[in-house]
C-alpha cells in the first residue's frame, strides 16, 4: 500500500512538471524591461563605459540578483540579453549636465531672437503707418 501512494506521488508529480508552462520569451522580455527601470551606473562606471568606446557587451550592464526582481531569471539568456540591451540603450541615452545646459541655453537664445524679430517688426509696422 505504501510503495504505490510513493509511486502514485512519483507520476503525479512527474505529470505537474511536464504540464508547467513556461514562461513565453515575450513576458521574459517585459520582465526584463521593467528591470531595467532603475537600472544606472554610478559615474566611475559611467566614465569607464564611455572611455572604452561604448561597448555594449561590457560586464556593466549584466544583471545582478540584488537589482532584478526574480533570480531565477538569471539563468535564462532571453532574459540576460533582453537585460543588457535595455541598460544598453538607457546608458547611451543619458546625457551629462553640460549638455542639459547647453540644450536649454541654445533653446532661451532661440526664444530671445524670435521675440525680438517679432516686435521689430510690429514697432517698425507701427513707425511706418
Amino acid at each position: 500500500m505504501l510503495k504505490m501512494l510513493i509511486i502514485s506521488f512519483v507520476f503525479l508529480n512527474l505529470s505537474i512538471t511536464l504540464n508547467a508552462q513556461t514562461l513565453s520569451k515575450d513576458s521574459i522580455i517585459k520582465i526584463a524591461l521593467a528591470d531595467t527601470r532603475n537600472f544606472k551606473l554610478n559615474k566611475e562606471e559611467l566614465k569607464q563605459f564611455r572611455k572604452t568606446g561604448k561597448n555594449g557587451n561590457s560586464d556593466l550592464f549584466k544583471p545582478k540578483a540584488a537589482t532584478v526582481s526574480n533570480a531565477k531569471l538569471l539563468t535564462d539568456s532571453d532574459y540576460v540579453t533582453a537585460y543588457r540591451i535595455a541598460a544598453y540603450n538607457k546608458t547611451v541615452k543619458r546625457h551629462t549636465l553640460g549638455h542639459s545646459f547647453l540644450t536649454g541655453g541654445l533653446i532661451y537664445i532661440g526664444a530671445i531672437i524670435f521675440a525680438t524679430t517679432v516686435l521689430l517688426f510690429v514697432f517698425l509696422d507701427k513707425a511706418t503707418k
